[in-house]
């Protein structure tokens, strides 16, 4: 843990002030995935430039947290299980009598401790808060997503926020897709940004693992940006927020465009998914590979009968319409979704649209 210690010295977490009913203590998180270096290197300039950052959005205390400073530091996407699965309930407040603990089953303790805490010893408790009011998770992924942004379903700021950025960010020639999450309640939400308040991911691909891009950069802070914009103006003047809001999405009814994450059934699953075998000597090497017809298609429509995989002796295997059809795929073929423990497969997603006054999905939201 002396690594760990050492690193949180070299990307500090200035001190929270205190609760306010805005949205004041902003903590962007990079490096939650140890080999997803576009969210360090957005931190680490971030931290060089807080001085103009603090001038540039003076309603909001920012700070930075490196994730996973043991996985950075080995270039691993986790030491011994996936960070971003740690922060349900289960796993936040089991009983740990154990003295060879997975690392991170540590940190996110620790992170839970800076951010949180996200469950109060008394639930009922009025006067719970959380140090954090916002918590803005910064990754890339090895698939062909472009920007995608993440938030909970339920949370109205959030999918206003989500809203917004997609806006300015369309302004600027980007284009963003957002996804919501549809776990039911924030007992079982697992990923790190979850234990805020309020939680945003950003996600931008493709992007090798362990590896640099100046564009995903750009792309990353971009959305960085918009995303502190919407949270400035929601501290200093919402009705004004709301106003232009409302300008933005006036000629679509004021539905957002958007994909809903299908159900997790699995452990490791952050949505439901269609996962693939693995060989019998290694758990993470899988039995089928990545059609090349879906290969990079993250987003488009997949039909009963079109090619999901190939196995070992050449066999196409299509997609049989358990989820539906037509359905939509994404994070085909991440590379961190070879491993158990994050939940293998390619993620399922179902294009649909949120109210941007109330944030409810528009449809039927039935279990796939």
């Amino acid at each position: 843990m002396l690594v760990a210690l050492m690193l949180n010295l070299l990307f500090p977490v200035i001190a929270f002030a205190n609760t306010s009913p805005h949205l004041k203590n902003v903590v962007v998180v990079g490096g939650t995935h140890g080999n997803e270096y576009t969210g360090v290197w957005c931190i680490k300039a971030l931290d060089r430039a807080m001085d103009k950052v603090h001038k540039q959005y003076p309603s909001l205390n920012i700070s930075t947290l490196l994730g996973n400073p043991e996985a950075y530091m080995q270039n691993k996407r986790f030491v011994h299980e996936d960070l971003n699965r740690q922060f349900s309930y289960d796993a936040l407040t089991r009983d740990l009598e154990d003295d060879d603990l997975p690392q991170e089953t540590i940190r996110a303790r620790e992170i839970n401790a800076i951010l949180g805490p996200k469950f109060p010893d008394d639930p009922d408790d009025p006067d719970h808060s959380h140090s954090a009011h916002v918590v803005i998770d910064l990754h890339s992924t090895t698939s062909n997503m472009g920007t995608t942004i993440i938030v909970p379903i339920g949370d109205v700021v959030m999918t206003k926020a989500a809203a917004y950025v997609i806006k300015r960010c369309e302004e600027q020639g980007e284009l963003v897709r957002c996804l919501v999450h549809t776990h039911p309640s924030k007992d079982v939400r697992p990923n790190l940004s979850s234990s805020g308040k309020h939680g945003f991911t950003i996600e931008v691909g493709p992007v090798p693992q362990g590896v640099l891009r100046h564009d995903a950069v750009e792309k990353t802070d971009m959305a960085l940006h918009a995303l502190l914009e919407f949270l400035g103006m929601y501290n200093t003047d919402e009705k004004a927020l709301n106003k232009k809001l409302d300008s933005m999405y006036k000629s679509t009814g004021f539905k957002v465009p958007c994909f809903r994450s299908a159900s997790a059934k699995r452990k490791g699953e952050m949505s439901g998914k269609i996962s693939w075998p693995s060989v019998r000597e290694n758990p993470n090497f899988p039995a089928y590979m990545v059609h090349k017809h879906l290969q990079d298609s993250d987003f488009e429509p997949v039909e009963t009968g079109d090619a999901l995989f190939v196995d070992l002796d050449g066999n196409v295997i299509p997609y049989d319409g358990s989820h539906g059809s037509p359905i939509y795929l994404m994070f085909v073929n991440e590379g961190g979704y070879y491993y158990a423990s994050s939940g293998t497969g390619v993620s399922i997603a179902i294009a649909t649209e949120y109210d941007l006054h109330t944030g409810e999905l528009l449809e039927d939201n039935d279990e796939l």
